[in-house]
């Protein structure tokens, strides 16, 4: 998941900015440790904080109250957590690895940023840190790209076309 990456990254965008930036790592594992030791040795960077939440089973209660949900990985299959995102109307910044084109439309729902480097995921990072219109309207695309791609209604309307389909086949046979 280059979590090392990430916290390079959100240093690099803390020092060009004058806001505060708290960041979430939601969920747990072998790395945490690592990641607190690398954390606890940055240097004190006033408005750069760092919070560990463990798992959380109800994530679509806390991805609303987040301003930006960030994937920096350098391999993935299709990132569920970025349609999560989108469809609590928080844009992303994200890696461009693999599905990730197929659920975030790159300047519209979020940023994608090609392979992970430091300072250009910093670039993106800071981009929608330092611009709250331009959150609100890939807030705004995000849940209207999830409606029309993912929505259980979608996938309930392309299942009974298929039926139809499927049997207008049999009837003519």
């Amino acid at each position: 998941k280059n979590h090392h990456g990430f916290v390079d990254s959100m240093v690099i965008a803390a020092q060009q900015t004058e806001k505060n930036i708290v960041v979430f790592f939601i969920g747990d594992g072998e790395l945490r440790n690592e990641l607190e030791l690398k954390i606890e040795s940055i240097q004190n960077i006033r408005n750069l904080r760092f919070e560990f939440t463990s798992w959380i089973k109800d994530v679509d209660r806390v991805l609303p109250g987040l301003d930006i949900v960030a994937l920096s990985s350098f391999n993935e299959g299709t990132p569920v957590s970025l349609i999560e995102a989108q469809a609590a109307g928080v844009p992303v910044v994200s890696t461009d690895v693999g599905g990730v084109r197929d659920i975030v439309a790159d300047g519209k729902t979020g940023i994608i940023t090609g392979q992970f480097e430091t300072k250009t995921y910093a670039t993106a990072l800071l981009d929608l840190i330092e611009n709250e219109e331009k959150r609100k309207q890939m807030s705004l695309a995000g849940w209207n790209s999830v409606e029309s791609k993912f929505h259980f209604k979608r996938l309930c309307s392309d299942m009974e076309a298929l039926y139809k389909e499927l049997l207008k086949k049999k009837n003519k046979k």
